[in-house]
């Protein structure tokens, strides 16, 4: 099977909404042939909590699922901040109006809790909800996500579960589970210096906050960790091969929002060979 990694669309921002309209018409020209095919979408679909928002999405993701010849691709989600909310603020309120919106890609037709399976095409997909425990402004100040020990002792249920041994499991969440260079950004890394040095001593601040503990649950026992939030795209199969899990990637921004990318990017991920593909969109 081949899975499509898309991130933080941000519709409703600036440019995401006409981006992303490029980035169906491109998946579903890659998807006409082959597969089968499941898109993985890791949050911050919109970017603000706004029911426009969410309806615009809502009218998006129906495209993205449904091919020109009639076949449906599943989609999959699971939610960022800005779906929460804003960016530095997430609430009960927005939480509960986004996973009602799009139940159906989020929950499927399981029980509406984190963590969430889904099997598709005889892969096990596990979607986490980071930003379950930042409600409020000071708890969500930096936005680096917390998955709490609720959900990870839940986590860890699952995955023991008799039912999974043996498949190719994807966990799927939004926030940043490693410590990644600052030097990804020419802004900080190439023209400022003084920046540079003060964000290289801050930047375990935006990991997710109990990444330690979702590494240890993780350990050994997933064949793909995939996630967004930091827009910066890149390919962490270093950092988690030490963990004993076989692939990991950010999913950056695949519209390209609030980021200096130059173009539009997103994964394709063939589980059976473990192959993987890097498709470039242009901006315009």
């Amino acid at each position: 099977m081949k899975i499509i990694h898309i991130s933080d669309t941000h519709i409703g921002s600036e440019h995401g909404a006409e981006r992303f309209k490029r980035i169906i018409d491109d998946i579903h020209r890659v998807a006409a042939t082959g597969g089968p095919w499941v898109i993985v979408h890791t949050g911050d679909l919109i970017d603000a909590a706004q029911e426009a928002q969410r309806a615009l999405a809502r009218q998006f993701l129906a495209q993205l699922e449904r091919l020109p010849d009639g076949r449906v691709l599943p989609v999959l989600l699971v939610p960022g901040n800005h779906d929460y909310g804003w960016s530095w603020h997430t609430d009960w309120q927005a939480a509960r109006d986004f996973r009602r919106a799009f139940s159906t890609p989020i929950f499927g037709d399981q029980p509406h809790e984190f963590p969430v399976l889904r099997v598709v095409h005889g892969v096990a997909f596990v979607g986490l909800d980071s930003s379950a425990m930042e409600f409020g402004v000071f708890k969500g100040l930096f936005a680096q996500g917390e998955l709490g020990q609720a959900q990870l002792r839940r986590l860890n249920a699952l995955l023991d579960k008799p039912a999974l041994q043996g498949l190719y499991k994807v966990v799927c969440l939004h926030h940043h589970p490693f410590i990644d260079g600052y030097s990804v950004r020419p802004d900080v890394a190439d023209r400022h210096f003084l920046n540079k040095i003060t964000k290289w001593y801050g930047r375990g601040l935006l990991r997710l906050k109990d990444a330690d503990s979702l590494m240890q649950v993780l350990r050994d026992r997933v064949d793909l960790l995939l996630f967004g939030h930091r827009h910066y795209g890149l390919d962490h199969r270093f950092e988690a091969q030490r963990y004993g899990i076989g692939m990991a990637f950010d999913g950056s921004s695949t519209t390209a929002e609030k980021t200096d990318a130059d173009t539009m990017r997103y994964r394709i991920i063939d589980t059976t060979t473990s192959a993987v593909l890097v498709r470039r969109v242009p901006l315009s």
